[in-house]
């Protein structure tokens, strides 16, 4: 174990202690490598431009968050593709740029099959253009992905790109391909269905300052100024992507009356006991109208209920999830599991959905073997449990990855890595100590494995925990101890 932590402990403190202050590495000299066609060739920054109407890049402008799709003309490293769809993309990272009156710079997606039908470019129908928001680094998603596809998991690419808008200078972006049909018609026998799981209470989240679950309103009369909540604690930055502390490690919950006082509570309760839960019941405390708590919940210990939207996360310190997201298996309703079928990716019908119900039935009975593609899902959890994020499966939000179902057999796909190596920090793990050594075999940072059960089935058993093990070990010897890590962080 101490052999795994030493190389994690230097990727990390690589990717995290990088400031402006410090000393600039010297970039080593690399070889010059000839340019190819192929957008995801890393070896130099692709060049893109948008070329979009004056009046339809003002309406984006004027409206962001409409994710408007507006037809273009794009050209990519000198190749010109025409009839392309061009819209905003992303959430909180949307949101926060469209808050900010001294920024235009968001993430875009490129559809070429929108207006022109089969329309493709080197296969792909559509590109992401991810502004690379909250990242100092410009290399967390890169890095990310790059690990994922040396451990041989089914990954998107991704490379950099400098990309102008009506041959102006934007800034530096990435590429990152797709996970859609065509993803599959290139990775897989493409016969399976895809779905991108999104825990409900997400959906109510908008603008990261004026989250409300379904039924919450503020007090009558009162409105967050420019949609963020009055009073906030002390370092709570909603741009820099989430939550505040839960209680219990600093920070003050704050009540809706713009006091800054955590509202009051039931007698002999105690809404500073850290998570996972310190009551007997585990439920927050009744609050008065409008209120609500901060970060996650308090702990009471005297029985008293709030509505059921408080159970933030399928366990301590997260959003409940009742429709499938955890991948917890509940009941044979296709109802259940609305977070995974409302956002299937591909065409699918009930017998496809069927099939992932079937497979999560058997999963829960212990039969991993008959129901989950075991090679490609522990190399998933080997690099995604390597990089720390926790905006994720393995955190409170259940989201920010792909369920692929092929014969009966299930799988994960990466997403959203932007806010890895610990920069979506929550519950206990909030501090670059407790990040560093936190264990690789007990990743998640808000419920326990039986609310996680696509992990469950490898920390349970000691043959599949081994093999995660091997995995693991490959991957840091393969991409750290070789260098290779090293060599691309300083190119």
């Amino acid at each position: 174990m101490k052999k795994l932590l030493i190389p994690f402990l230097s990727v990390f403190l690589i990717l995290c202690g990088c400031s402006q202050q410090q000393e600039q590495a010297q970039v080593r000299e690399e070889e010059k490598t000839e340019k190819t066609d192929d957008i995801f060739d890393t070896s130099y920054v692709h060049e893109i431009n948008v070329e979009i109407s004056e009046d339809d890049w003002n309406d984006l402008k004027e409206n962001p968050l409409d994710k408007t799709k507006y037809e273009v003309n794009v050209t990519i490293d000198g190749e010109t593709v025409s009839h392309v769809s061009f819209a905003t993309k992303g959430n909180t990272s949307l949101s926060s740029v469209a808050s900010d009156p001294d920024s235009d710079r968001y993430s875009f997606k490129l559809n070429f099959g929108k207006f022109e039908k089969g329309q493709t470019f080197q296969g792909l129908k559509k590109l992401n253009l991810n502004n690379i928001y909250a990242d100092a680094t410009y290399m967390k998603d890169y890095l990310s992905y790059q690990m994922f596809n040396e451990a041989g998991a089914l990954s998107s690419r991704c490379s950099y790109v400098w990309l102008k808008i009506n041959g102006e200078d934007f800034g530096l972006y990435t590429a990152i391909e797709e996970v859609d049909q065509s993803f599959l018609d290139m990775n897989t026998d493409s016969a399976g269905s895809l779905y991108k799981p999104e825990s409900e209470s997400l959906d109510n989240m908008g603008n990261p300052g004026e989250f409300r679950p379904d039924g919450m309103e503020m007090p009558e009369g009162q409105t967050p100024p420019d949609g963020q909540r009055p009073d906030m604690p002390e370092g709570f930055d909603p741009s820099q992507g989430g939550f505040p502390q839960q209680p219990g490690n600093g920070m003050t919950p704050p009540d809706m009356q713009g006091n800054g006082q955590p509202p009051q509570m039931p007698e002999n309760s105690n809404p500073f006991q850290p998570f996972p839960g310190q009551s007997e019941n585990g439920q927050p405390p009744e609050m008065p109208d409008g209120q609500m708590p901060e970060g996650g919940g308090f702990q009471p210990g005297d029985g008293t209920e709030m509505p059921p939207q408080w159970n933030m996360g399928g366990g301590p310190g997260g959003f409940s999830d009742s429709s499938g997201a955890s991948l917890v298996y509940t009941d044979d309703e296709l109802s259940s599991y609305s977070d995974i079928f409302d956002n299937a990716e591909t065409d699918v019908t009930e017998e496809d959905e069927m099939r992932v119900i079937a497979a999560l039935k058997q999963l829960s009975e212990g039969d991993a073997e008959n129901c989950i593609d075991i090679e490609n899902t522990v190399k998933y959890f080997a690099v995604h449990n390597f990089v720390l994020n926790y905006d994720s499966y393995t955190g409170n939000m259940l989201h920010n990855y792909y369920l692929y179902e092929n014969d009966g057999k299930l799988t994960m796909i990466p997403w959203d890595y932007n806010l890895a190596y610990g920069a979506f920090a929550m519950g206990n793990r909030n501090d670059a100590t407790s990040l560093i050594n936190s264990g690789i075999d007990s990743p998640l940072s808000a419920a326990d494995d039986s609310q996680r059960p696509m992990w469950a089935w490898i920390a349970g058993d000691d043959t599949y925990k081994e093999k995660y093990h091997e995995v693991f070990a490959d991957l840091l010897s393969s991409y750290c101890e070789s260098g290779k890590c090293e060599k691309e962080f300083d190119r």
